[in-house]
């Protein structure tokens, strides 16, 4: 009998692979005409948990070709100043949506391992093994525009924390597109989701170094996109495992959630491969990553841009920066994480959102 999974996303694709290199027959019904239909091509990017994405991918049995953006150059903004940094380690920008993305080099390899897809199929989630439909709730929003041009260079991103257009620690940043177009994106959580579009064009015609960037030029279209995370008790509900966004497994601090998505996948095709508990696995995988991600958020809405400036408050031009050494360690480390994630979790009690 056929193992089913609803949706064909990072997260269902993961999962279908990792089944039929056991010799399992897989089954993977999308709603929509094609793997990444819903995504307009752009680059987005990986959090880093091995020294190159490749090398990531591969740890989860997982061999797409794709495109990749790799970035070491780039402008760090707080609300008062502008860095010019190189970083010890490159940032990795996948790219999603499109013939050359991560999703469509994953779809090849299922189809070499005789996945069977079925497109424009919508089906009960009862009636399947893994649900894989991505968000089912909105408390992260994306809205961008793409520019013909710029002036801004092909080798650089920027990125910047500002809460009078990105509120409470979120973000607005710039990078360049496959096709030689730029994206400027800006991301904001609840409550403030409903305002992202004004936010954006308030940034775009007040912050002097997006003034610069952007001068006249108009918008050749815009984009938008928003994503819902939760900290379940249980992933499962009967014998159907949920995986990714579905089942609220996304950053809430920076809204990073393709590691999810992929980590989940795998660890629901090793639940149905070895008969074991698939919640235990997803805990003991990447609930403390889970927690970290609270417990930065929470930081970020008491402190806001105010916490940026601080991290960054000793970087200057030309400076060279690890990307991936802001947290604290140690004991001060552990509490903090502990508290900050416990007064988060009251929060969305409190408020309905992270």
């Amino acid at each position: 009998m056929a193992i089913k999974i609803l949706g064909a996303g990072l997260s269902g694709l993961s999962a279908a692979i990792n089944l039929a290199k056991e010799g399992k027959k897989v089954e993977i019904f999308e709603r929509k005409n094609q793997v990444g239909d819903h995504i307009r091509p752009n680059y987005q990017g990986l959090l880093r948990t091995h020294n190159d994405p490749m090398g990531y991918l591969k740890s989860y049995n997982l061999e797409p070709k794709f495109n990749l953006l790799r970035l070491k150059k780039g402008i760090l903004c707080t609300r008062t100043r502008d860095i010019e940094v190189v970083l010890k380690e490159p940032i990795d920008f996948v790219l999603r949506g499109g013939k050359d993305s991560l999703e469509y080099g994953l779809y090849n390899q299922a189809k070499l391992l005789g996945v069977n897809f079925y497109f424009n199929r919508k089906m009960d989630k009862s009636g399947v093994d893994i649900v894989a439909t991505g968000h089912f709730r909105c408390d992260m929003l994306a809205f961008g525009c793409i520019y013909e041009e710029l002036d801004f260079p092909k080798d650089k991103f920027l990125y910047m924390h500002d809460d009078r257009y990105s509120p409470r620690g979120w973000y607005l940043y710039v990078t360049p597109l496959p096709d030689g177009s730029y994206k400027i994106v800006n991301c904001t959580s609840q409550p403030y989701v409903k305002k992202t579009k004004k936010l954006y064009y308030k940034a775009i015609k007040e912050r002097k170094i997006l003034k610069d960037i952007v001068r006249e030029r108009k918008p050749i279209s815009t984009f938008g996109g928003f994503g819902g995370c939760n900290f379940p008790k249980s992933a499962k509900k009967g014998n159907t495992l949920y995986v990714g966004e579905a089942a609220g497994f996304q950053d809430p601090f920076r809204g990073f959630g393709m590691n999810y998505a992929i980590e989940s996948g795998y660890l629901a095709a090793k639940a149905i491969l070895n008969g074991s508990d698939y919640d235990k696995l997803w805990k003991a995988h990447f609930k403390r990553r889970i927690k970290t991600d609270l417990y930065r958020r929470y930081a970020m809405v008491v402190f806001g841009d105010r916490a940026i400036e601080h991290v960054f408050r000793n970087i200057n031009d030309g400076d060279e920066v690890d990307w991936y050494r802001v947290n604290p360690s140690g004991l001060k480390g552990t509490i903090l994480r502990e508290v900050f994630f416990r007064l988060e979790k009251f929060r969305h009690i409190r408020t309905g959102h992270w």
